[in-house]
C-alpha cells in the first residue's frame, strides 16, 4: 500500500474548481448560458460571470444552490479514481489488499460510534 504522503486529498478547494469547470464545460457545450445561467440561479449574469472566471470567489451557498438546480452531486465533482484511494487509504486491510468499492456497504450508525464503512461480500445493486 501506497504511503500517506503519495495520496492526494480531497480538498473543499478543488471540488469548488471542479465544480466551476463542470459548469463552464456545460456552458461550451451549449447546455445553457451565463444568463440563462443566472435566470435559474436568480442571481446577475455579472455574478456569474466573475465566479467561473474567477474573479469572484464561490460561496459555499452559491455552490450548493448551482449543484442542486443543475443536479449535480459532490461525487460528480470527484476525479475518477481519487474517492477509491480515499476509501482504501482508511480500510484496516493487510498490506497490499485492494478492496473494490462496489463490495464496500455504510455500516448503520451505532450510538457513540462513528460512521464506518464495512467490507461485504455482497455485489453491487
Amino acid at each position: 500500500m501506497e504511503s500517506n504522503s503519495s495520496y492526494r486529498k480531497i480538498s473543499f478547494v478543488a471540488l469548488q474548481s471542479r465544480l466551476i469547470k463542470i459548469v463552464n464545460l456545460r456552458i461550451e457545450n451549449g447546455d445553457f448560458t451565463e444568463r440563462g445561467l443566472a435566470r435559474i440561479l436568480g442571481i446577475s449574469q455579472s455574478q456569474v460571470h466573475n465566479v467561473l472566471k474567477g474573479a469572484r470567489k464561490l460561496k459555499p451557498e452559491l455552490a450548493d444552490h448551482l449543484m442542486s438546480r443543475l443536479d449535480i452531486s459532490v461525487l460528480d465533482l470527484i476525479e475518477s479514481g481519487a474517492l477509491q484511494n480515499q476509501v482504501v487509504r482508511r480500510l484496516p486491510v493487510e498490506a497490499g489488499t485492494l478492496v473494490p468499492v462496489a463490495r464496500l456497504r455504510r455500516a448503520p450508525m451505532t450510538r457513540g460510534s462513528a460512521q464506518q464503512l464495512k467490507f461485504t461480500d455482497t455485489k453491487p445493486d
